[in-house]
């Protein structure tokens, strides 16, 4: 699954530094499907949107790139009294397309029972 930034970059940028400011102004367009399905921790599990933040950038190839992220997500349960916040650490392979970022997202969506059967 792919995860698209649309944004006038050019496509031999090589500052880390630049496309880590780019990314981090426009991560909001991307957070849920960096974050993925919550849902495979709890189904109480909700997405602090807010939390999103790109720690570092580092280069694979002229024109793919690894990032490593982190977010917040709340897990808020007053039957069980469960009121927490999990930080996660990820990482994610990009690379610069003519006016975009294209991330490579790993599609973690949870299968209905039809998809299963």
């Amino acid at each position: 699954m792919q995860a698209i930034i649309n944004v006038d970059v050019a496509a031999d940028e090589h500052d880390c530094d630049k496309l880590r400011s780019v990314i981090q102004g426009n991560i909001l367009k991307i957070a849920e499907a960096l974050a993925g399905e919550l849902d495979w921790y709890s189904q109480s599990a909700q997405l602090v949107p807010e939390s999103f933040q790109v720690l570092s950038i580092k280069t694979i190839n002229p024109d793919s790139f690894k990032m490593l992220y982190e977010f917040s997500w709340d897990l808020f349960n007053p039957c069980l009294d469960l009121n927490e916040t999990f930080t996660r650490h990820e990482e994610v392979m990009f690379h610069i397309k003519p006016g975009a970022l294209v991330f490579d997202v790993i599609d973690n969506t949870r299968l209905s029972p039809a998809d299963e059967l």
